[in-house]
């Protein structure tokens, strides 16, 4: 769906940028796209048409426009930056779906190794006819289980729980401390607020707003917590910055400083978002790479282990012949 929307903000930018109509560039867009993306997009046409407000009718699709797409266009329909602001929009959900693709891309091999090592090392009893078929499946099912029950529950928690709860506080604190894959998060946050506050600062949002909103759509609360404080030295008329963490990265603090007082925070921001989004997307491929090397040594090592008892099964039963 996010590849779509993006798409989808992406034409409607470039007809407007191209002086189309908003009522001919909604009808436009919504002919080239299918399923509930068809009908939310039409009924955003529907409702320029007979008058009503673009974000009015963008809150009726809760489950299409999240609040951040919603208050990006409020605020641009009324300053006419429209078609930049949907511009901004796209880039967002590329953003998100390049990440999704990396993470996904990098976990499809060391899934594919599993399943192949669990289905191989009971294979030589069944094949020896030590264990039936039945056995054998269930054996394979069992060593599956070991793996794939937790990331159920990882996922169940992330889809079903509310961001504030304790055990998704406890879960996002255990994944930041798990080697190589807690650094590419906590980069990856960092990305994800920084192109999250470059959108709404670029729209014409107000500063404070543009923390407190950034901070929301953040995946971890640990380090969604470490940003809030921004939003609230915003309020009080001081830096962004100084509300920040003293546990994020000290580079990252002094050159959002810098952004601050230069008068330059869009371009710093974007750079932020840019070298934190890179370094965490490289992280993540080296994750992913170390994850298959280990799995090939646990897979060797059950090897070693599941020859050593069969040779010791067969000599033993030598000897005592």
């Amino acid at each position: 769906m996010s590849k779509k929307l993006a798409l989808a903000y992406h034409n409607l930018s470039v007809m407007l940028e191209a002086g189309m109509p908003l009522l001919k560039s909604l009808d436009t867009t919504a002919a080239g796209l299918k399923g509930n993306l068809k009908k939310a997009f039409t009924a955003l046409a529907a409702g320029v048409s007979a008058g009503d407000n673009l974000a009015e009718t963008m809150n009726k699709f809760p489950h299409i426009f999240s609040p951040l797409d919603v208050m990006v266009v409020e605020v641009a329909d009324t300053s006419g930056n429209l078609p930049q602001s949907l511009k901004l929009l796209s880039q967002w959900y590329e953003f998100r779906n390049r990440l999704k693709n990396i993470i996904l891309s990098g976990l499809t091999l060391p899934a594919a190794i599993i399943i192949i090592a669990t289905s191989i090392i009971p294979l030589p009893s069944l094949i020896l006819g030590k264990i039936s078929f039945v056995k054998y499946f269930f054996s394979v099912f069992g060593r599956l289980a070991v793996f794939a029950v937790p990331v159920v529950i990882i996922i169940a928690i992330y889809r079903f729980t509310p961001n504030t709860g304790l055990i998704r506080r406890l879960l996002d604190a255990f994944i930041l401390r798990i080697p190589g894959l807690g650094q590419a998060i906590r980069k990856l946050e960092l990305s994800r607020y920084c192109r999250a506050f470059n959108m709404l600062y670029e729209a014409g949002i107000p500063i404070s707003q543009c923390a407190q909103k950034a901070s929301n759509v953040m995946g971890n609360t640990i380090i969604a917590d470490m940003l809030k404080g921004g939003a609230e030295s915003a309020q009080a008329g001081n830096l962004v910055c100084e509300g920040f963490s003293k546990k994020l990265p000290m580079d990252f603090v002094e050159r959002w400083r810098i952004g601050e007082e230069t008068g330059q925070l869009d371009n710093c921001v974007k750079r932020l978002a840019d070298n934190s989004s890179e370094t965490a997307e490289w992280l993540f491929v080296e994750f992913a790479r170390w994850l298959v090397r280990l799995i090939y040594f646990l897979i060797v090592a059950l090897l070693a282990i599941q020859v050593l008892m069969m040779g010791a099964a067969i000599y033993g039963s030598g000897y005592g012949i």
